[in-house]
């Protein structure tokens, strides 16, 4: 019974209580006789129905009429007051989720230009329509008409909604991308690059200062490096404290303009030259989101094989370099080379067809892969052919390891059908180098290559040595098994 009524009402409770704390904190910034000067509330409520379909139905939607009410009611507005903010509230929220799911149709945030476009366009519906239905309530300011009211209203919500809606997509995608390993990072903030925040900060007291209606575009140059600095949440974190700092500049009168006599005509255009200055960094970083991403695929294409999963050719020979580099400066004692080749593999292809052999190559390469740690890597060659890098083991580890590779290929059985399943071996060539100042890789890849070949001549799958070992001479090994 319990369980039955909390999922019935718990979208409804948690979409009341967001709205009725986001509220009561908007309604205490409301100056004598004015609206509210921050008002988070709606842009909450719209994110909350985007991002959770479980809270966009009617008892979530009833919920929300439930916090502004209890809000407002708490804060003692009068009857017609509280039912007019309110039905101003939700007409903006309801048709910014309506615009919202015509034009993105899915929860992703600043993700490609066209989302700050669609950001926009939503937003400005939003602010529309929330402007539309309370612009009665505003108390008229001598020679204003109800588009001049409208307009004030419109510009308020645009502005809100523009700054507060990227913050909640960005940092529910960052928060949902965490790990408890990766909290430490937070607090690495000496490896933040703050000269782009910090010259935003300047040009913003130099705005101060200098004052006047172009004092607004003084911060462009710092918003735009901060863009092309910082990624998608901190980039939205410090838009957001930006729009915040010059707003109450700007109402304390720290940041004015010289035609106060036009007060209201100032605000609105000052607030809407805001929200589209914000705007510019926001495309920025939304294109730097979405050409970080293709650099990201392209590096996974070349540093990974896409079949096994492990390093492509180049990648493996690069990081082998740099374990042969850290070994000369003294970072690691020994390195060893496995070449590792699967044995009668063209048989399984013409046999049982390509599509078994990519099969049999993949769990070979799982295979491997779930015995490495730290210091060993494996990359593809080419074809059925592998090699690993070991760094920091004794010749009899180094040999130890690759038997435990040759075991673990004779385990796996690749299924053709429910009753018959294909098994493998792989023939294993060693070289072993203590490391000296005059170590080479292609030497030792080349005495890996050759100790494969001489497996492969003594009958396949076994592992053999490199008769070329420094002096440490021929080993069996089985003897270290």
């Amino acid at each position: 019974m319990f369980s039955r009524i909390a999922k019935n009402y718990f979208p409804a409770l948690v979409v009341a209580g967001v709205v009725f704390f986001a509220a009561v904190t908007g309604i205490y910034s409301r100056h004598f006789g004015q609206l509210a000067q921050i008002w988070p509330a709606n842009a909450l409520l719209l994110w909350l129905m985007i991002t959770y379909s479980r809270f966009a139905r009617a008892s979530g939607w009833l919920g929300a009429c439930t916090g502004y009410f209890l809000a407002g009611w708490v804060m003692n507005d009068t009857l017609i007051i509280n039912v007019w903010l309110g039905a101003a509230n939700l007409a903006g929220v309801g048709v910014g989720y309506i615009l919202f799911k015509a034009l993105k149709r899915d929860n992703e945030g600043l993700i490609g230009p066209k989302s700050v476009l669609y950001l926009l366009l939503i937003c400005s519906g939003a602010a529309g329509a929330s402007a539309l239905v309370g612009t009665g309530l505003s108390k008229p300011i001598p020679g204003s008409t109800a588009w001049s009211r409208f307009i004030l209203w419109f510009s308020s919500e645009l502005n809100r909604h523009l700054v507060l809606l990227p913050v909640c997509f960005a940092g529910w995608e960052w928060f949902s991308k965490q790990r408890l390993s990766h909290w430490r990072s937070i607090f690495n903030i000496w490896k933040v690059n703050i000269a782009p925040a910090g010259s935003l900060a300047a040009s913003v007291g130099l705005a101060a200062i200098t004052g006047g209606p172009g004092a607004i575009a003084f911060p462009v140059p710092a918003l735009l490096w901060c863009a092309l600095s910082y990624t998608v949440l901190p980039l939205c974190l410090i838009v957001l404290v930006f729009n915040a700092t010059v707003m109450g500049m700007v109402e304390t009168g720290i940041l004015h303009f010289d035609q106060m006599n036009q007060r209201t005509g100032v605000i609105v255009s000052f607030r809407l030259g805001l929200s589209f200055l914000v705007l510019g960094p926001l495309t920025v970083t939304a294109i730097m989101t979405t050409q970080r991403a293709l650099v990201e695929r392209l590096n996974q294409s070349v540093t990974w094989d896409s079949l096994t999963k492990v390093l492509s050719r180049q990648a493996y020979l690069e990081q082998s370099l740099s374990f042969i580099e850290n070994g000369k400066q003294g970072h690691t004692p020994s390195i060893a080379i496995l070449m590792l080749d699967i044995d009668h593999f063209k048989r399984i292809n013409d046999t049982y067809g390509h599509f078994i052999g990519d099969s049999a190559l993949v769990a070979v390469a799982e295979a491997m892969s779930s015995l490495l740690s730290e210091g060993q890597i494996c990359g593809r060659l080419g074809g059925e052919e592998f090699a690993l890098t070991l760094s920091g083991l004794t010749l009899e580890e180094a040999v130890c390891f690759a038997e435990k590779i040759r075991l673990a290929v004779e385990k796996i059985s690749i299924p053709l059908n429910e009753d018959i399943f294909i098994q493998m071996t792989v023939s294993i060539g060693l070289a072993y180098h203590p490391f000296a100042d005059d170590v080479r890789l292609r030497v030792l890849l080349a005495q890996a290559d050759a100790a494969l070949y001489q497996a492969k001549a003594n009958g396949r799958n076994r592992v053999e040595l490199s008769p070329f070992l420094s002096g440490q001479g021929k080993m069996n090994p089985s003897a270290v098994l």
